[in-house]
């Protein structure tokens, strides 16, 4: 199994043998512009899996889940008093702005691109800046152009990695999360953990498929 050849724990995976494993179809252009299909199948009772106070679990992230798991997640991970990231990605249209902002309320940080940052402040009715003075830190993903890091208000623009090449742009959004999370876990500011983003952004647009590029020799120190 590719998650435990990783060293990655598969506790939490469950099978559910009544219902398809959540399913995404996803088309790119030319121009890296991408259509998504989505069944979410199985995902739907991911509200499950509740989340307690552990030692070993010191950060944590609420993305794109069932409606009912994002919600009931995002409480316990504040009712265990675990920091954790707030990114909706494309689950955030699912909720209205009094809910977005009850999630904002319970998030250490959050993260979303561009398009999403958008909807954001369009449905809480507050800018970059305001949201940002109700969590650590608010990062906006710019693909290409790098990204902008919002602490207490103020916004730092963290330049981009340029690619060797553009291959592929499917996983290029996970795999600058999965950067921001080790980020986050060492300690390191928002600026350092954007910087470490960009680069395996960068290092993984280069490579077709989401987990085919390597993440050694990086250069954030």
């Amino acid at each position: 199994m590719r998650l435990s050849q990783l060293g990655i724990s598969s506790e939490f995976v469950r099978s559910v043998s009544d219902t398809y494993t959540a399913q995404a179809m996803i088309m790119t252009d030319k121009d890296n512009n991408q259509i998504t299909a989505f069944h979410p199948g199985a995902m739907m009772q991911a509200h499950k899996t509740k989340i307690e106070k552990r030692a070993d679990i010191q950060l944590g992230i609420i993305s794109p889940d069932g409606r009912d798991a994002m919600l009931e997640h995002a409480e316990q991970f504040k009712h265990a008093d675990i920091p954790f990231v707030f990114d909706p990605g494309q689950g955030l249209p699912m909720f209205d702005g009094k809910e977005l902002m009850h999630f904002i309320h319970l998030s250490t940080w959050v993260t979303v691109n561009d398009y999403e940052g958008k909807m954001l402040c369009d449905r809480t009715g507050l800018s970059s800046a305001e949201l940002s003075r109700h969590v650590k830190g608010l990062i906006v993903t710019l693909g290409a152009n790098g990204c902008e890091v919002w602490v207490d208000g103020q916004k730092t623009l963290v330049p981009p990695v340029k690619a060797r090449e553009v291959v592929d742009p499917t996983g290029c959004g996970d795999a600058w999360r999965g950067a921001l999370l080790f980020g986050l876990e060492k300690g390191w500011s928002l600026d350092k953990c954007a910087a470490l983003g960009n680069e395996v952004g960068a290092r993984k647009i280069a490579q077709r498929g989401p987990q085919n590029y390597q993440v050694s020799d990086l250069h954030i120190g």
